[in-house]
């Protein structure tokens, strides 16, 4: 009888087997589409049938829900079927030992769409470094080049990083590596992306792709750990760099920079040399550059510090800063914050859905659906200024001597204002309704609430806020 059970045991231990490999290869192939549902029944009966032999202790293991995915069923598999090895005497060196705590198809082959449960929380801390990743030898290349040239990278994947160097050469090493969880699959589509080195003249241009275009190595993009670092000369020397997901950073440049991905965060420091940076997804930093930028994205914030020069700023679900800017500025977001500290050279912003804070001098304009403006001056108007908000109040705060026209006027709200206000027009004393001179003849402050108040305030300058 025992060995009739143990029979038993096996043939189920083979049934898990089979229907984890059926599991992974569903996450890598999309095969068996909706398929799930079969493999939770087949766990299931195989459960079922364990606990009523006593193979398994009860409530040990739990049966699947319907809505599992493909790699939940996976891990639940190769666990029961681990628990089961132990009984069926199986047991090898260290690897082999690994195998039997995890599974061995999950040691081969777990695809890469692993859940944030507490199973797999536990299985990828019980498994040691060595386990987790192939890495291939590293690309090590290097050019020597003409002063004025262009460096043009195109890549499927990977974070770019450029520095420069005093030299005329450029280095470029391309790091390599796959996390193990999807063993034979991912290290097979790592060998598979080819990167090429063309020299045309004064430019370089890097082309990284997959070359095996009918393997969806997209499915396991985020096991792909692909790093380009580059050296290019250090004066005059322009690069277009772009990257359909990862990381781009351009540091100390002198020179024209272009910068694309699909999805990643955009970094430039100290570049003297207009700079277009475009991200699907991802935020967007610019410290300290002596340049006309122009920054786009789809899904981030935009964070500006130093820069003089021409900014241009458009983000479709971000937040909008900028701190010290010397140079006029131009903001857009649909869905977020806009912000300028200490900036100098006028502006233009509007936010669909979002506040306003505005420490600008020169011609400003600013615009809000849905939010507040609050705005200040240090020192006396030199331009028109124009506030207008759609929802919410507007705040300024003038110095006591300012010199400025005043043109208020809130649908819905009231004015108020701590500077005196010498009223003109025949309708001005209407409470909707501030119109007037500030002290003496100057730029025209126009403000406009639809749903909020306006109110003038008086501020000390304090140049250390």
């Amino acid at each position: 009888m025992e060995q009739e059970r143990q029979n038993e045991i096996r043939g189920l231990f083979q049934i898990l087997e089979q229907t984890a490999e059926i599991a992974e290869d569903a996450i890598l192939t999309q095969a068996y589409k909706d398929g799930e549902s079969r493999c939770v029944s087949q766990f299931n009966k195989v459960l079922e049938r364990l606990t009523e032999i006593d193979a398994v202790p009860m409530g040990l293991f739990e049966p699947l829900q319907e809505n599992v995915s493909f790699s939940e069923i996976s891990i639940a598999c190769h666990h029961l079927a681990a628990y089961l090895s132990e009984g069926l005497g199986i047991s090898s060196d260290l690897k082999n030992m690994m195998t039997n705590i995890l599974g061995k198809k999950f040691i081969e082959n777990i695809g890469g769409e692993l859940k944030e449960g507490k199973i797999g929380v536990l299985i990828r801390k019980s498994m040691p470094d060595f386990l987790t990743q192939t890495i291939l030898d590293d690309i090590e290349e290097s050019f020597k080049v003409s002063p004025d040239g262009k460096l043009t990278l195109d890549t499927d994947i990977g974070t770019i990083d450029v520095q420069t160097a005093e030299s005329e050469v450029i280095n470029v090493i391309v790091r390599r590596a796959a996390q193990l969880k999807a063993d034979r699959h991912a290290a097979d589509i790592l060998k598979d992306f080819h990167v090429t080195f063309d020299e045309k003249e004064k430019e370089l241009h890097i082309n990284a792709k997959f070359k095996d275009r009918k393997r969806n190595w997209k499915n396991i993009a985020d096991r792909l750990d692909i790093h380009f670092e580059i050296t290019v000369p250090q004066t005059g020397y322009d690069v277009s760099l772009k990257t359909a997901g990862g990381n781009i950073s351009v540091t100390d440049m002198n020179g024209i920079v272009q910068s694309i991905t699909g999805k990643g965060e955009l970094q430039f420091e100290n570049v003297t040399g207009s700079v277009f940076g475009h991200t699907g997804f991802g935020n967007v930093k610019l410290t300290k550059c002596n340049s006309d930028v122009r920054i786009e994205s789809s899904g981030g914030n935009i964070e500006v510090n130093g820069n003089i020069g021409r900014v241009d700023m458009i983000t479709s679900g971000g937040n909008v800063r900028c701190a010290d800017v010397f140079g006029p500025i131009s903001a857009e977001t649909s869905g977020g914050t806009i912000k300028l500290i200490r900036c100098k050279g006028g502006a233009i912003v509007e936010t669909s859905g979002g506040n306003i804070h505005l420490e600008n001098d020169g011609p400003v304009t600013a615009k809000t659906v849905g939010g507040s403006i609050v705005a200040m001056t240090l020192e006396q108007l030199q331009d028109d200024w124009t506030l207008e908000s759609s929802g919410g109040d507007i705040a300024v705060s003038l110095i006591s001597e300012i010199l400025t026209k005043l043109d208020a006027r809130s649908i819905g709200g009231n004015i108020t204002s701590e500077l005196p206000v010498i009223r003109v027009g025949r309708d001005s004393a209407k409470e909707w309704q501030l119109q007037g001179i500030i002290n003496g003849d100057g730029p025209l402050l126009t403000l406009r609430s639809v749903g909020g108040d306006i109110n003038l305030k008086c501020s000390d300058v304090d140049n250390n806020r």
